[in-house]
């Protein structure tokens, strides 16, 4: 849909997509958005002694190791190996809230303190104890749909930041923002515009017009319908970019509210009907009109598959050559006739990641009635350019959206500007942030960081015993090959043509058109190895398999995340590191895992090995599937956690705590001195990472999640790494079968 609502910023804050990355295997970090750091995490000077050499990349027979000057495993640190016969009392003394509430991290504890509830016992409910004060006092504000202790404080802070960048009315950026905000009620330009397309749809007159007419307007306005095109790198040949085609065409936010579409039918009536203010947009019945489009895009949602089973990058990988294309699947070609003449002769390959969806699809679409295609595709259409044409139309879109997602059903024009310029003027909008908060230090420190993470994951493939020499040499050498991006483009590209200060609806055509032109003229091509999905003030980070490269945008470089004078070294390790080793873990996760060192979708795994990841992944999809979702009341079941859709982030989450926790007491023996802060630094690690998941949901917000998000809920992305953490278990002496130290894990780092 073509709203961009608000806390709709990102790939990585739960549910949002105004920067969505191109590459169809980027992994993100996680629900809220995540993050990227840019300091070191301890202070020192001088050079770090806790570099290490690299994994030999020797054969597949021989074991690969790493030198380290320290011990590098958690299994080096010695814990208590029996629980106390009597739990302890985890209430904190008046004595120790003082000695920790003076001094260089004053501010920390005290709030950590606010936030906890050390009424609960850490070994019945962890995420209460970390989270109780802040759970009982937070609420959601009006004009947003959830509230949490992490991601929405960077969020409000950049938004602080480029307001200040906007202030300064920076060229190209300051037209195309003061064009927005000057927007009438009704956009007469735009609407005659949109007019003149739907009048030539009414007059198509076959399936196959109907399809060449949906490339054409896929090409013009960026309007999908019918299923989602894409150019992407190749999974299996990763250096060219081919064509994608996937399943799609649906209005509401996934298959599952096709089950359920009677809750939303009265929304729908209501959008519909404030869309017929665009004269050849008017249904005689807005009723019947949602009726009939819901029933039409029931039968795509009944041959489409659920986004869990879309996460198999080897049973979504299907190549056709164009003249497989024209025998199988002639509405494709239609569509593509539309898009570009040339595109019917091209000699790039075409992947299908569900080709059973497009051979049902054909047979559907030969099947129904013209009227309702014409009508389907009026509706994408106007429903894609409803932004453009006005604040009355921006406002029904806005609300339409809003409503499925838990956000008020009105958002301030200044508020739907500033978010226009992120999205359409990402570069350079992102290049004005760099130059605001980054520097070549913080490049260098975020660095040394990763590097500690990823020695981490060395010391794990070598002592990771159902591993096999062979499959062990690719995982080391893929981890040495990693490349990470920190901060954003170095290179801004200009855009060809000027924008107007008083025509917003052309600046809006323009940018679009030469976006897609961009984009199709990648088709095969080489793909960029140095491009950036996402810009500079993203509040994310993502691992994209298909290039190995993990990549930091500069946003994020401040608290709750990361503070190098605030907060102590072991908070930072918990945050910012437990990030660094989820986007690191991600390139072992059940997709991750099927791409090699230089990116190619491979099968590098002997089959005894990948038949234990396999039982271990299961063992914890089975685990998360078991974790209730309750709404904001506490009580309603809301459903329970898809463990095999969250299955990548929560391997990737129970690797990155595990990870980051080994790098911190790496430092610890190389610096006993960052132990040194008044409190239990192996407890401190676990409650500060638990504090950075906090948070409330909307109950449509948190539903639209359960079906829809990769990621699971706050309290689970506690509870689930600690549940298979022993460390965690040792630091808090929680007895064996207690709830938060089961006696079953599901371990696979």
């Amino acid at each position: 849909m073509a709203a961009n609502i608000q806390n709709e910023q990102s790939s990585l804050l739960t549910g949002q997509d105004t920067a969505t990355p191109a590459r169809p295997w980027a992994k993100y970090a996680a629900a809220g958005g995540v993050l990227v750091t840019a300091a070191i995490i301890f202070l020192t000077t001088g050079k770090n002694p806790l570099d290490s050499t690299s994994a030999s990349q020797s054969s597949p027979d021989a074991t690969p190791t790493i030198t380290t000057p320290v011990p590098t495993h958690p299994y080096d640190i010695v814990f208590p190996t029996e629980a106390p016969t009597t739990p302890p009392t985890f209430n904190i003394s008046n004595s120790t809230r003082a000695e920790n509430t003076t001094g260089q991290y004053a501010d920390f504890f005290r709030t950590m303190f606010s936030y906890m509830d050390t009424s609960v016992n850490p070994c019945d409910n962890f995420y209460q104890y970390a989270c109780g004060g802040w759970l009982k006092n937070a609420t959601i504000s009006e004009t947003e749909n959830r509230a949490d202790t992490s991601f929405s404080v960077v969020l409000h802070d950049n938004e602080r930041i480029i307001a200040e960048i906007m202030a300064s009315k920076p060229p190209v950026i300051d037209e195309f923002f003061q064009a927005c905000l000057i927007e009438k009620d009704i956009d007469a330009v735009g609407v005659q515009a949109v007019t003149e397309q739907l009048q030539k749809i009414a007059k198509l007159s076959s399936v196959e017009e109907i399809l060449e007419f949906a490339g054409q307007l896929f090409k013009n306005s960026s309007t999908k319908s019918f299923f989602d095109f894409s150019v992407d790198p190749d999974p299996k040949n990763t250096h060219v970019n081919v064509i994608s085609l996937a399943q799609g065409g649906l209005t509401l936010p996934s298959i599952e509210y096709y089950a359920d579409q009677n809750q939303y039918f009265d929304l729908f009536t209501e959008y519909i009907t404030s869309l017929t203010k665009v004269p050849e947009f008017a249904p005689s019945n807005a009723s019947a009109f949602v009726e009939t489009l819901l029933a039409f895009e029931t039968r795509f949602a009944n041959i489409s598959l659920s986004n869990a089973e879309l996460r198999d990058p080897w049973a979504t990988y299907h190549k056709f050559t164009i003249d497989d294309v024209k025998e199988k699947y002639p509405h494709v070609v239609n569509y593509f006739q539309g898009i570009d003449q040339d595109l019917v002769s091209t000699k790039s390959p075409i992947l299908f990641s569900t080709p059973t969806f497009f051979e049902d699809q054909a047979k559907l679409l030969a099947n129904t009635d013209l009227e309702i295609l014409k009508s389907y595709l009026s509706f994408h259409y106007i429903d894609s350019q409803s932004n453009l044409l006005g604040e009355y139309f921006r406002q029904a879109n806005y609300k339409f959206e809003a409503t499925l997602r838990g956000l008020p059903a009105k958002q301030d024009r200044t508020k739907y500007c500033n978010l226009l310029v992120q999205n359409a003027l990402g570069e350079q909008l992102g290049q004005l942030f760099m130059d605001k908060v980054f520097d070549k230090k913080t490049k260098t420190s975020a660095k040394q960081l990763i590097k500690e993470i990823e020695d981490s994951m060395v010391v794990v493939l070598n002592q990771d015993t159902w591993l096999d020499n062979s499959t062990r040499a690719v995982g080391l050498e893929k981890v040495s090959k990693i490349r990470n991006f920190i901060g954003g483009p170095e290179n801004v590209t200009a855009l060809p043509f000027n924008i107007s200060s008083t025509d917003f609806y052309d600046n809006i055509v323009r940018i679009r058109q030469w976006s897609q032109t961009k984009t199709l003229n990648n088709i095969g091509k080489p793909v960029d190895q140095t491009a950036w999905d996402m810009d500079a003030f993203t509040v994310n980070a993502y691992n994209d398999g298909t290039s190995n490269k993990i990549v930091f945008p500069a946003a994020i470089l401040q608290p709750p995340f990361y503070n190098a004078k605030s907060f102590p070294a072991v908070v930072n390790y918990a945050r910012i590191g437990m990030v660094m080793g989820h986007e690191l873990t991600h390139g072992f996760d059940d997709e991750g895992r099927n791409f090699d060192p230089a990116g190619q979708l491979s099968d590098w795994w002997s089959p005894e090995v990948k038949k234990t990841f396999q039982k271990n992944a299961q063992c914890l999809a089975n685990q998360y599937s078991t974790f209730p979702v309750v709404g904001l009341d506490g009580k309603t079941l809301l459903g329970h956690v898809n463990g095999e859709l969250t299955l990548g982030e929560n391997i990737a989450d129970n690797g990155g705590l595990k990870l980051a926790y080994m790098a911190y007491h790496r430092a610890k023996l190389a610096y006993p001195s960052i132990a040194d802060i008044g409190y239990d630094d192996n407890k401190l690690y676990f409650t500060a990472f638990a504090q950075e998941w906090c948070e409330k949901r909307s109950d449509a917000f948190e539903t639209l999640l359960l079906n829809t998000d990769p990621h699971s809920p706050g309290k689970w992305r506690v509870h689930g790494p600690l549940y298979n953490s022993q460390a965690f278990a040792s630091a808090f002496q929680c007895p064996p079968g207690s709830p938060m130290n089961p006696i079953d894990k599901c371990i696979i780092w």
